[in-house]
């Protein structure tokens, strides 16, 4: 993994509109693909701990708050507030670099590139359970994507 990622930002443009559309359908599709690539890899006694507990996702460049909790098993998506166990923040960039295993989060998080508010034992959990978690095709994916994208503008 990569520790010192360059700070990249989509347009703001991108967040002003991202702040006027509703946010439901963001977390719909959210949750639907945490449910296609995650949720069959999630052993079943962690999806238990996390059973019935909200989490925020705020893609803070994209203008975007993903909301869904965990209910029988699956991610659902959120439609009204509510409290969350945990709230993360970051820019779609740093999103991705995690998700393509090409930054550590550790160093995101003491870098404050990526925050996360709420409940440390339910946080360490999700974060090393992901940890274990290998998903070729969809790390696959994201690097080319971040390939295509060009190098990072600081």
């Amino acid at each position: 993994m990569k520790s010192s990622i360059p700070v990249r930002k989509l347009p703001a443009p991108v967040g002003a509109i991202g702040r006027r559309l509703p946010r439901l359908p963001a977390s719909i599709a959210f949750a639907t693909g945490l449910n296609l690539t995650l949720r069959r890899k999630f052993p079943a006694d962690v999806l238990d701990r996390l059973e019935g507990h909200t989490f925020v996702i705020v893609v803070e460049d994209a203008g975007m708050e993903l909301r869904f909790r965990v209910r029988n098993r699956r991610f659902v998506p959120v439609a009204r507030a509510t409290e969350p166990v945990l709230r993360f923040r970051a820019v779609a960039w740093d999103y991705a670099s995690l998700a393509a295993r090409e930054a550590d989060p550790d160093t995101l998080f003491f870098n404050r590139r990526l925050v996360v508010e709420g409940d440390t034992e339910i946080a360490l959990l999700v974060k090393n359970t992901l940890d274990t978690i290998d998903i070729p095709r969809t790390r696959g994916i994201l690097k080319r994507a971040m390939r295509v994208a060009g190098p990072a503008r600081g």
